[in-house]
């Protein structure tokens, strides 16, 4: 019996799609109405990008910003989303292990990788599918010795101050090849700025030295980061970040920064389970 957990064992399908031609309008309704961050566009059967909803926010911050709501409307309606999609994705076959995919999203900051097969997508795997299988498979409650956050949390990680600049930030993302980097003020964490706010952010300021981080925190609208104990439920905070779909939490213990617990360390837990539960004997 094979008991190696594939790709389709985790992905969202069918899924949504749009075509190139469909406009910015029918993608922001299509997101708020079916609730999903990641748009496949497909066209001809065939797929030939992605559209997230960052990609939206940059689009209309940075190009319909200075437009009254009227002209903003007529604009987005001739503006088709190939414009601003993301082309030639990666991709990854549901036969593929659900560990190869987490590998994926983690070495590479993907939030999401669509699933083809035979030249034909018929899924997608998102941070939080993985989420969700790593809290409806393995009972982290149920242990001897039942995890907390801080077993699995990214310790002492790098951080960055409210007057570092986007360029600052990007450079330290792509150095130490994070995608989430929690602010601080005199020690006390008071935002987390993410991969996906930098881009935004990146699309509306033509220089990123002009501007700090922490605008880009403003310009998504973010409420303040969540944050949760070392010694919390690792069980509890999962299930958490999966129903809230939140993609990192700071940890914090007395007011003071001491890790940070993204779906990335999710999919690494989730990995080294499914290695381990395929090594176990195999019952006769």
């Amino acid at each position: 019996m094979d008991r190696v957990v594939r790709v389709a064992d985790v992905m969202t399908s069918p899924v949504y799609t749009l075509t190139s031609t469909h406009s910015l309008p029918l993608a922001e309704s299509l997101m708020g109405l079916a609730r999903v961050r990641h748009v496949p566009i497909v066209d001809d059967g065939r797929l030939v990008g992605i559209l997230t909803h960052r990609d939206l926010l940059a689009a209309s911050l940075s190009v319909l910003g200075p437009l009254t709501a009227d002209e903003r409307s007529s604009v987005q309606l001739a503006v088709p989303v190939s414009r601003i999609m993301r082309r030639d994705p990666w991709t990854i076959t549901s036969t593929a292990p659900a560990v190869s995919a987490a590998r994926l999203m983690r070495d590479h900051s993907f939030g999401c990788l669509p699933v083809v097969d035979d030249g034909v997508l018929v899924g997608i795997v998102t941070e939080s599918d993985l989420l969700s299988l790593l809290t409806g498979t393995l009972d982290l409650a149920a242990v001897p010795t039942p995890w907390t956050v801080e077993q699995v949390m990214t310790a002492s990680p790098a951080t960055i101050t409210g007057t570092t600049t986007i360029a600052e930030a990007r450079r330290t993302m792509v150095d130490l090849r994070v995608r989430h980097l929690p602010i601080l003020d005199e020690g006390v964490p008071i935002g987390v700025v993410s991969d996906r706010d930098l881009r935004v952010a990146e699309t509306v300021y033509p220089d990123p030295k002009d501007a700090s981080a922490a605008c880009a925190i403003d310009l998504v609208g973010k409420d303040r980061p969540h944050a949760v104990a070392p010694g919390a439920a690792l069980a509890d905070v999962l299930l958490e970040m999966h129903a809230h779909r939140v993609d990192a939490v700071l940890v914090v213990d007395h007011g003071r920064l001491v890790g940070i617990l993204s779906a990335l360390d999710a999919c690494r837990l989730l990995g080294d389970h499914i290695r381990r539960s395929a090594a176990l004997p195999r019952k006769t």
